[in-house]
């Protein structure tokens, strides 16, 4: 599969833009943490990136669909260099309010939504129009783009943790803007589907039969992918229990830098060695999840669903060595879970209505972030740890059982009808 041109490039590009991105999920939070003394400023921060991601999501997909998937990766990897330089360049300055870095994170998150589901559209284009259209296969390859997610989750955090020590919070931003511009080089450079070669009569044509589905309010209409996916009644699930799980993951990370400052002695190295524990889960999930999602019965699933929910009840126990294993379980059965649903996503959904289904379900899932990470400061002021790691717990136990029910009901398609939805 890594001989397939460009997936191996897209890995690295991956890998490069999501190691700068941790780097910049521990900086920014724990900098607002630190300097103002904020739980509730500190996740509004974070929340903004998610009320952009929200807000211009579901849009986005018309976007992806007109444009490509690869154009539409170049222009997001583009704006987010500047974007990302913006926050230590204003700091330098003395001009950093916390509305300069909600704006920031805002344009951040404008950006995200069609990055994201053109980095899993653009997969079946990688492998061909045969092979894209294999679903063990296709699993695969989200397996390996996922893993690229996860190796960066356990390198980043760990080094951002000495770096935060030995540099600051701000200075770190710097690296996640360079590695947004190693990304757009390599994408320019290595990822050439077959389908972006197409001359510019065929852009064009494609362009305008998507205006006339448009004026038609059939295919290209903003909120046909999610009509699609909330109609789909395995779809509908998978989305369901993306929703809760993502309502309680973007939490936990809230709550171990109160976790860490407050009662585990201050040092955003423990804070880098905690998350990295569940960077080293998401490692091995990941490489289990390329060689061995395809060949996973439905029990196999339901026990991996089981495994991400169940120690995070372990969260209420304020020793290292158990929120590291913790999270690292958690970590385990995470990229299993996640390229499963991916991979459902884009095989039921007919080829026109692709690049909406997917948009619709990665803003749902920014949605569900967004309301986690806004709702986990304000629940941290004024209930404390325990009882909002007591709900984490019981909205991912919900997510597993959400989850064990659409795999119940789903079933491959010989063929997806791909006509108008209903109104």
């Amino acid at each position: 599969m890594l001989r397939t041109p460009g997936l191996f490039a897209l890995f690295a590009a991956k890998l490069l833009s999501t190691f700068g991105s941790w780097l910049t999920l521990l900086a920014l939070p724990w900098f607002v943490l630190v300097t103002t003394g904020s739980p509730v400023r500190m996740s509004a921060v974070l929340a903004a990136e998610f009320l952009g991601v929200v807000s211009l999501g579901l849009p986005s997909g018309r976007v992806v669909a007109r444009l490509g998937v690869r154009r539409t990766m170049l222009i997001c990897d583009a704006a987010r260099v500047p974007l990302m330089a913006l926050i230590p360049l204003l700091h330098q300055a003395h001009w950093l309010s916390l509305p300069a870095l909600l704006a920031v994170s805002f344009s951040l998150g404008a950006f995200t939504a069609p990055y994201v589901s053109s980095q899993r559209l653009i997969l079946p284009e990688l492998l061909g129009p045969a092979r894209g259209r294999d679903e063990k296969l296709l699993a695969r390859a989200n397996g390996l783009i996922d893993g690229a997610t996860r190796i960066a989750a356990l390198a980043g955090p760990a080094l951002g943790g000495l770096l935060i020590a030995l540099l600051g919070p701000v200075q770190v931003l710097w690296i996640d803007a360079g590695t947004y511009l190693v990304s757009y080089l390599i994408l320019i450079a290595f990822v050439r589907p077959a389908a972006t070669a197409a001359s510019g009569a065929q852009r064009a044509a494609a362009s305008g039969a998507q205006r006339v589905a448009d004026r038609a309010g059939g295919r290209g209409t903003t909120l046909a992918g999610l009509r699609y996916a909330l109609r789909h009644p395995a779809l509908r699930l998978f989305v369901l229990a993306q929703t809760f799980v993502t309502l309680s993951i973007p939490a936990v990370f809230i709550c171990l830098q109160v976790l860490v400052r407050e009662e585990l002695g201050g040092d955003p190295r423990t804070l880098g060695l905690l998350t990295s524990a569940n960077g080293a889960g998401l490692v091995i999930g990941s490489l289990v999840a390329v060689a061995g999602l395809g060949r996973m019965t439905r029990s196999a699933l339901t026990a991996a669903a089981l495994v991400q929910c169940a120690p995070l009840w372990l969260l209420l126990v304020d020793q290292v060595a158990v929120v590291a294993g913790a999270l690292f379980l958690v970590g385990l059965a995470t990229p299993v879970l996640a390229a499963t649903i991916n991979t459902r996503a884009t095989v039921r959904a007919p080829a026109s209505l692709r690049p909406h289904v997917m948009t619709a379900v990665t803003t749902t899932e920014n949605l569900a972030a967004f309301v986690g990470y806004t709702a986990a400061g304000p629940a941290l002021q004024f209930s404390g740890l325990r009882p909002v790691f007591a709900g984490i717990a019981a909205l991912a136990a919900l997510g597993a059982v959400t989850f064990t029910a659409a795999l119940r009901l789903d079933r491959p398609a010989t063929k997806v009808p791909d006509r108008r939805p209903a109104m």
